[in-house]
């Protein structure tokens, strides 16, 4: 075995480059493997920058919610259940370098299980981006300031 593996060692160190098969066989592997991976690395990007989309989206949403919950709370003129209209928050487009994105909301008056006696407000922000799907986030708010 050790007699095998020194002529084999021998003949490599008598080479002095590459055929020409082998320089073919490289430029062959090569030009169906480069393109491939330019492919994988484009959308590797891509997605990278819709993952970033989606997040700030979804914080911006939330960012939203959050200011309605504490004008729901909070006292005083232009604050509390009554306040939370479409009206009050027409206007809610996020600074720069948000602006990419528009943010909606809507106020909907509804009663509990239909019930009169339990009115309530649906509360939808939604946020958009040309690149991703909406983001919309949903939640039900009610008065307990009677009780």
């Amino acid at each position: 075995m050790l007699l095998l593996f020194r002529k084999f060692s021998a003949k490599i160190g008598e080479r002095d480059g590459f055929t020409l098969i082998e320089l073919v066989m490289v430029i062959v592997i090569a030009s169906i493997a480069f393109p491939s991976m330019i492919t994988m690395y484009t959308s590797v990007y891509t997605n990278s920058h819709n993952a970033e989309f989606m997040t700030a989206a979804s914080l911006l949403a939330i960012e939203q919610m959050e200011i309605i919950l504490a004008d729901k709370a909070g006292v005083g003129a232009g604050y509390g259940y009554a306040a939370i209209t479409n009206e009050k928050y027409a206007a809610v487009n996020p600074p720069a370098p948000f602006n990419v994105f528009t943010r909606t909301v809507n106020v909907v008056n509804v009663n509990i299980n239909g019930d009169p006696a339990y009115p309530a407000k649906q509360i939808t922000v939604t946020v958009n981006h040309s690149k991703i799907p909406s983001v919309i986030i949903q939640t039900l708010i009610t008065d307990h300031s009677g009780l």
